[in-house]
C-alpha cells in the first residue's frame, strides 16, 4: 500500500472526518509505524527497516485509533456530559499482539 493509499484508507476509517488532515494521518500513520517496528524488532533495528506489507492495513488501524483516542492519550476511562467511555487498553496491545516479532536479521 503506499503512503498516499493509507491515508486514504485512515480517513475513510475515521469516517471522514475534517479534522483528518492528511499532515495530521501522516503523523499517526509514523506513530503506528513506529509501535509496529519496535514491537517487530525487540533486540534493535535492522539498518534499513521496511515496514512488511502485511501491516498496512495494522498500521492504517492503529493510526484511526491514535487519532480517536487524540486530547485523550493514555486514558483508561473518561466521562463527559453523561456519556461515559472505557478504553480496554491503552497500549494497544490487543492490536499489536498480531506483529510476530524477529529475533535476528
Amino acid at each position: 500500500m503506499t503512503d498516499e493509499e493509507k491515508i486514504t484508507t485512515v480517513k475513510t476509517l475515521c469516517g471522514n472526518d475534517e479534522e483528518a488532515t492528511d499532515a495530521l494521518v501522516s503523523v499517526y500513520l509514523a506513530k503506528a509505524e513506529a509501535a509496529i517496528y519496535r514491537r517487530r524488532y525487540p533486540f534493535g533495528l535492522p539498518s534499513n527497516p521496511r515496514m512488511p506489507e502485511e501491516y498496512d492495513m495494522l498500521q492504517c488501524e492503529l493510526a484511526s485509533r491514535y487519532f480517536f483516542r487524540r486530547g485523550g492519550e493514555g486514558e483508561v476511562t473518561h466521562s463527559e456530559n453523561g456519556i461515559s467511555r472505557v478504553y480496554g487498553s491503552v497500549n494497544d496491545e490487543d492490536l499489536l499482539m498480531e506483529v510476530i516479532q524477529v529475533a535476528r536479521f
